[in-house]
């Protein structure tokens, strides 16, 4: 996007977060974090989702209105609010590979020798992506599939395909803003800032669905194994046994914004034809053999 086309406010904020020391980044984000999982009166509670429902145009028609009428007693139990039963179709085609996450579907990209992502409004190698540069080697000709989370979307991120699940990471990074603005000063921002890895082993190949974390974003939380809450150094947590998962069941989930990408081996193709493009958690991204 040229610089002239990103709002002055949006790129005086990503200037004033991205010089600022990771300390204060961080800080300010648990702070907002902290903020969102506090105990709030249920009237205070109420009206403050009604004006972020307005002000982000939030569409409520998938999430169960019982949940709605009875209120949320945190901001953060309204943002990582769960569906209504079959808010979400899941592709039921054996072959179809789905979108882990709501969202805008920036980018399907080549990953080439060497390893290297390199995109409008991104460059970034996978394995400084994965931290680690070997797991990084076997998605040599496959895709990565870049999914931005806008603050009106649903925050819980699916497996794309049965699956077990071998391996999770997390990596301590920077909280800056995953916008235009923040890409165009940051282009390695994805291998920048604070991620969780999924490792998948489906019959398609190894999948890797990366969870980056963004300035406000709380905290990330996994599904099916306790994982550290920003931690200070890599850590790497084997599943033993292996997490089974089916199509549609639950990875994480976003405690405050941000975006997924998606890793696939070669062999799969992708379904999305014309990008951007909005997409919603369980409709088909590629087809495998």
């Amino acid at each position: 996007m040229p610089d002239r086309a990103i709002p002055w406010r949006a790129r005086l904020a990503a200037a004033v977060i991205a010089s600022s020391p990771d300390w204060g980044a961080s800080a300010a984000s648990k702070a907002l974090g902290a903020a969102a999982r506090a105990r709030l009166p249920r009237r205070l509670s109420q009206a403050m989702v009604s004006a972020y429902v307005r002000y982000f145009d939030v569409d409520l028609q998938d999430v169960d209105a019982a949940n709605l009428g009875d209120g949320y007693d945190s901001f953060n139990a309204f943002f990582t609010r769960r569906l209504r039963e079959g808010a979400r179709p899941v592709a039921e085609d054996a072959a179809a590979i789905v979108a882990p996450s709501d969202g805008l579907l920036r980018s399907v990209d080549l990953v080439e020798r060497g390893t290297r992502i390199a995109a409008k409004g991104h460059a970034y190698a996978v394995g400084e992506l994965l931290a680690d540069d070997a797991a990084a080697e076997r998605y040599v000709g496959g895709h990565a599939t870049t999914i931005y989370l806008h603050p009106r979307d649903y925050h819980r991120v699916h497996c794309p395909c049965d699956a077990e699940v071998r391996s999770v990471t997390a990596v301590p990074g920077r909280l800056l803003p995953v916008t235009a603005a923040a890409m165009q000063r940051e282009p390695q921002l994805f291998a920048v800032n604070e991620r969780l890895i999924h490792h998948l082993d489906t019959t398609f190949g190894a999948m890797a669905v990366v969870m980056v974390a963004a300035f406000g974003v709380g905290h990330m939380s996994c599904a099916y194994r306790p994982v550290a809450v920003h931690p200070r150094k890599i850590q790497r947590t084997t599943c033993e046994p292996p997490a089974r998962l089916r199509k549609g069941d639950e990875l994480g989930v976003f405690h405050l914004g941000s975006t997924v990408v998606l890793l696939t081996q070669r062999g799969v193709r992708p379904t999305a034809r014309d990008l951007p493009a909005h997409v919603r958690m369980g409709q088909a991204l590629f087809e495998g053999s």
